[in-house]
C-alpha cells in the first residue's frame, strides 16, 4: 500500500479561506482513487487564508486492498460549497512517501458553489520544494516572547528568508514550552541545509531551544540546537544568532493515554515502575514484578499470572522502584528491606533472584532511599540517586560487573562517576525531590520523573526533565554538571498534567512503538501517573487509578 502526502495551498486573497469539505479524485497510470475526509491534525481550522495544509493518505480500495496509482496523470478537486461560499485554491502537491516522487498541480482560481470543481494536470517541472519548520521555545523563566521573529535558511544550493515567522495554528507564538510549526513552499530546492540565522525585533527577550527543518519530499531533516537567550538583557546580549547544523534535539508532544485514563487493570495499585526489553513490558507494582508481552493489550484486566498468555508475576515484596532492563537482566531498586539495594533477575525467569547489591554512598554510608535506576544502553552505566537530587546529593553512576552477577556475588556495582543537574542558563541547580523514575533513550538523554501528590509538584518542581549526558570518564569523586534540555509542563506540547490532590508521577520508559506492535500505544516516551487511593479514597475507593501517558518525539 503506497502512502502519500497531499499538500494544499490556499490563497492569500481576501476571503480566500473556507470551512467547507472537499474531495479529490486522483487518476494514475495504473489506478484511480478518491480521497475525502481531509483533516490536517496540526491545524484546528484547515484551508484558511494563506494556509499550507498537509494530509496523509493511502492508496487502497475500501481502505484494505493496496492500489499502486503509478504515475499520476490528473486530479479533480471538488469543493462542497454552500450558496455564496468560495475558496481560492492555489495548488495541490502529491508526494509518494516511498519513492519521494512529487507531482505539482497549479490551480490559482476560485472555486464556488456554481463552479465547485477543477481538473488539473501536473506541471512538467517541480514548482515547489516544501519544508516543515519546527521552532522550540524553552522553559527557562520568562522564556517566551511577543517579538516579531525572522528566519533565514541557508542551503548549499539556495536560501530562503522569512521576515515574519508565524504558526498559523497558534494565536500566541513562541511562548514558554511552545513547539511552533509551519510549512514553507520554496520555489527553489535549498539543497543540503548548512545554517540558519534567527532573530527578532527586540520586543521582549526569548529563550530558544532550537529549530528543526524537514524536507517534506525526501524526509531529510536538519537540527539547529541553540539553547540560549536571544535577549539584550541576558546571556551575551545578542538578539540574532547564526546556527550551524547540529545534533538532534529532544522534544516531545503529548499524544494521549492508553489504557484510557482512570483505569484499575488489576496491577495499578502502588504502581511504581516500568521498563522493557525487545518484546516485553516489565511493570513494578506493590512488591510485584509483572512481565507482559508487548502484544498484550494493557487495557485488559489481569489479576494473576497466566502462563498460557506469557503473562508472568512474581511477588518479591518490599518497596520496588522504577527499574530497567539491560543485557537480558532486570535491575530493580529495593527499599523498606533494610539498607536500599539493587536486586537482579534474569529476563528469562523473573521468579528467581540472581544477585543483590547494597547501595553505599561515597562517604561509606548507606543510601537513605532509592526510587529509581536507569541504564544507558550505549555504555551499560547504571544511574541512580537517593530519594532527592540536590546540590550536595547528586546522581551516582555505576559500572556493572556481569561476571559477578552471573556468579551471584553481592558487589557487582562500582561507583564510576557523579552527575548533577543545572538549569537552562547553567546558573542554578535543578533539585528534584520525591524522585520517582528514570530512563534513557538511545542518544544519551536521561529522562527523570519526580513529584508527590502532597507536595504541590505540579509545576516546574515536578514532572519530567531531560538531560543530555556526555561521555563520562572513570572518576568516582568528580561531579559532572549537565544542562537541562527539556522539561514537561502543564499546558503546552510536552504536557504532563497532574495535580496535588492525589495524582503522582511514577516510572517512565523510552520505547519507539510507532510500529503498532503495542495495542493502543504509539510514541516513544511512556510515563506512568497514578491517582493515589490513599488521597482520593474518600471520593473513589478501590485501587490506585492508572494514567499511562504517551509522548511522541517531535
Amino acid at each position: 500500500m503506497e502512502k502519500y502526502k497531499v499538500i494544499i495551498r490556499t490563497g492569500t486573497q481576501k476571503d480566500a479561506g473556507t470551512d467547507a469539505g472537499l474531495k479529490i479524485v486522483v487518476e494514475g497510470s495504473k489506478n484511480k482513487i478518491t480521497w475525502d475526509d481531509f483533516d490536517d491534525v496540526n491545524d484546528s481550522d484547515d484551508l484558511e487564508r494563506g494556509d499550507i495544509n498537509e494530509y496523509d493518505k493511502k492508496s487502497a480500495f475500501l481502505g484494505i486492498i493496496p492500489r499502486d496509482l503509478g504515475d499520476i496523470k490528473q486530479l479533480t478537486v471538488t469543493y462542497s460549497a454552500k450558496k455564496n461560499d468560495s475558496w481560492y485554491l492555489c495548488s495541490v502537491s502529491i508526494i509518494n512517501t516511498s519513492t519521494h516522487k512529487q507531482w505539482d498541480f497549479i490551480a490559482n482560481r476560485w472555486l464556488t458553489n456554481k463552479m465547485p470543481s477543477v481538473t488539473l494536470t501536473p506541471s512538467s517541472v517541480p514548482i515547489y520544494t516544501y519544508y516543515k519548520v519546527f521552532i522550540y521555545t524553552g522553559e527557562a523563566d520568562n522564556a517566551g516572547t511577543d517579538a516579531k521573529v525572522h528566519l533565514n535558511i541557508v542551503g548549499n544550493k539556495n536560501s530562503y528568508y522569512l521576515s515574519d515567522v508565524n504558526d498559523p495554528n497558534d494565536s500566541d507564538d513562541f511562548e514558554a514550552g511552545d513547539i511552533n510549526q509551519l510549512i514553507i513552499a520554496s520555489e527553489k530546492d535549498l539543497g543540503d541545509l548548512k545554517q540558519i540565522t534567527i532573530g527578532h525585533n527586540n520586543k521582549g527577550g526569548w529563550y530558544l531551544d532550537g529549530v528543526k527543518i524537514i524536507n517534506m519530499k525526501t524526509n531529510q531533516e536538519w537540527n539547529f540546537p541553540v539553547y540560549r537567550w536571544l535577549s539584550e538583557s541576558d546571556d551575551d546580549g545578542k538578539i540574532e544568532r547564526t546556527v550551524p547544523v547540529g545534533k538532534e534535539m529532544t522534544h516531545y508532544k503529548y499524544i494521549g493515554e492508553y489504557p484510557p485514563g482512570d483505569r484499575e487493570p488489576g496491577w495499578s495499585n502502588e504502581l511504581n515502575g516500568i521498563c522493557h526489553d525487545d518484546s516485553n513490558w516489565y511493570i513494578i507494582q506493590d512488591g510485584n514484578i509483572w512481565k507482559f508481552p508487548v502484544s498484550h493489550d494493557l487495557n485488559t484486566t489481569v489479576k494473576k499470572e497466566d502462563l498460557s498468555k506469557q503473562i508472568y508475576k512474581y511477588h518479591y515484596g518490599h518497596h520496588l522502584g522504577d527499574s530497567d532492563c539491560y543485557n537480558k537482566y532486570l535491575f530493580v531498586p529495593v527499599t523498606k528491606d533494610g539498607a536500599p539495594y539493587v536486586v537482579v533477575f534474569s529476563t528469562d525467569d523473573i521468579h528467581k533472584v540472581v544477585a543483590r547489591n547494597v547501595m553505599v554512598l561515597p562517604n561509606g554510608k548507606a543510601f537513605s532511599d532509592m526510587a529509581w535506576l536507569a541504564i544507558n544502553p550505549n555504555n551499560g552505566l547504571l544511574f541512580t540517586s537517593n530519594g532527592a537530587i540536590t546540590k550536595n546529593d547528586p546522581i551516582y553512576v555505576y559500572s556493572i560487573d556481569f561476571d559477578k552477577i552471573r556468579a551471584g556475588e553481592s558487589n557487582f556495582l562500582k561507583l564510576y562517576a557523579q552527575v548533577n543537574l543545572k538549569d537552562e542558563e547553567f546558573d542554578d541547580y535543578v533539585e528534584r525531590d520525591c524522585m520517582q523514575g528514570g530512563c534513557f533513550d538511545g542518544s544519551n538523554n536521561l529522562h527523570l520523573s519526580n513529584g508527590y501528590y502532597k507536595n504541590k509538584h505540579s509545576n516546574k518542581k515536578g514532572g519530567i526533565t531531560v538531560f543530555e549526558i556526555p561521555n563520562l570518564s572513570y572518576n568516582p569523586n568528580k561531579i559532572v554538571l549537565v544542562k537541562i534540555k527539556a522539561r514537561s509542563n502543564q499546558n503546552h506540547a510536552f504536557r504532563f498534567q497532574f495535580n496535588s490532590y492525589g495524582q503522582e508521577p511514577e516510572g517512565l520508559t523510552y520505547w519507539d512503538l510507532d510500529n503498532g506492535m503495542a495495542p493502543g500505544i504509539k510514541g516513544q516516551l511512556h510515563a506512568i501517573m497514578i491517582e493515589n487511593n490513599a488521597a482520593s479514597n474518600f471520593f473513589n475507593g478501590g485501587d490506585d487509578d492508572l494514567y499511562f501517558k504517551h509522548f511522541k518525539k517531535i
